[in-house]
């Protein structure tokens, strides 16, 4: 782990080929990050941390993080303003440690500038609980309650892939209190959206009616349950094969509200008597395949994510994912330019989002070569 104290900027341009095992991912978030720790060490020497309430607590539950540390952000920003910034070539992460594991990952671009993805590991609900500000938008894919405790011969039966490139510790829940979790999360997910903001879960259809119900009690506006066809289906015997996933979108406020988002997808239309009007069927998704590479136990297909993004936020927006997975909604986001806060309990999910993005997206922008020379 380097310090921030004297950051050495990589000599070398990093490796931007995709992950194809956990070493990857280790390798690339060695070379991809600066201990947040050492973030703070530098702030605190010289920046007054004391002005307005700055050594209290930012919030009951964590009452060792004092409120000065959200202001890192900012210092680095005026740092960065003043021609300080430490000099960079590649966007790293910088990491902050809890007993010898990452629990929090903050983005710095490679000009120094601080980017809105921040990756946190945590429970959602105390992750809800503790954003700094309410959100335009709260869009995630939560467990499936698929009972992957079942034996691995069992889940082959079903997903015909390579299991030692899936990343592990995979949290479901039990089926029969997936009502109760949801009850738990949603309500979290409530408190913290803006007037007009909303409310997005992807889940499979057997558990819609479940985050519906959740959010309902919450006094969240239904907006609409969208049909989003899957490429894939598993082999069904006795009953038609689900062939969807289901995109339940809840609103704070009413559906004429004027500050809710709808950019309905340009190729998502019906046209009829002249007119043209968005449909809540989606086709054409994509896949999630990763051919050859580590994937998360389950994950959504970009292009599905980065339409759901992009139908209900607007560029600059803030989106909370508190189960981020495989992070394809964390992909969507800043590939779309939207600021994003997401976490996971399972910290392997968290490391591989980390640095799937760093590998996968950011460095290969960064690497490019421009299309045409610049002029002199």
């Amino acid at each position: 782990m380097q310090s921030a104290r004297a950051p050495t900027p990589p000599t070398t341009e990093p490796r931007v080929s995709p992950l194809r095992s956990i070493g990857d991912v280790l390798r690339t978030l060695r070379a991809g990050e600066y201990a947040l720790k050492g973030l703070y060490e530098r702030v605190a020497d010289e920046a007054d941390i004391t002005r307005n309430s700055g050594l209290q607590p930012a919030s009951p539950r964590h009452p060792h993080d004092p409120k000065w540390q959200h202001r890192v952000r900012c210092w680095l920003a005026n740092q960065r303003q003043a021609g300080n910034a430490w000099p960079v070539d590649y966007a790293v992460w910088a990491i902050d440690q809890e007993g010898g594991q990452p629990c929090q990952f903050v983005l710095i671009a490679a000009d120094g500038r601080v980017e809105e993805v921040e990756l946190q590991v945590r429970d959602a609900v105390s992750l809800l609980e503790d954003l700094d500000e309410e959100v335009d938008a709260v869009i995630t894919d939560p467990p499936w309650g698929l009972r992957w405790d079942a034996a691995i011969d069992a889940r082959e039966h079903h997903y015909a892939r390579d299991h030692s490139k899936i990343i592990g510790g995979y949290i479901d829940v039990p089926r029969g209190s997936y009502l109760q979790f949801s009850r738990h999360w949603i309500s979290a997910a409530a408190g913290v959206l803006r007037p007009g903001g909303q409310l997005v879960i992807v889940t499979g259809p057997q558990a819609a009616a479940h985050v519906q119900i959740a959010a309902e009690e919450q006094g969240l506006t239904w907006i609409s349950s969208i049909v989003a066809e899957r490429e894939f289906v598993a082999k069904s015997a006795r009953r038609p094969a689900p062939a969807h996933w289901t995109i339940t979108v809840m609103c704070r406020g009413s559906l004429r509200h004027p500050r809710r988002v709808f950019n309905p997808p340009a190729d998502q239309h019906r046209s009829k008597t002249g007119g043209e009007y968005p449909l809540d069927v989606w086709v054409d998704n994509g896949r999630a395949d990763r051919p050859g590479l580590l994937r998360y136990t389950t994950m959504l297909p970009p292009r599905l994510t980065q339409r759901t993004v992009s139908t209900f936020t607007n560029p600059a927006e803030h989106v909370c994912d508190p189960m981020a997975g495989g992070g394809e909604i964390v992909n969507a986001c800043h590939l779309l330019s939207r600021r994003i806060t997401a976490g996971d309990l399972n910290p392997h999910a968290i490391q591989f989002t980390a640095a799937r993005l760093l590998r996968e997206q950011i460095w290969p922008a960064q690497t490019a070569p421009a299309l045409f020379a610049r002029a002199a």
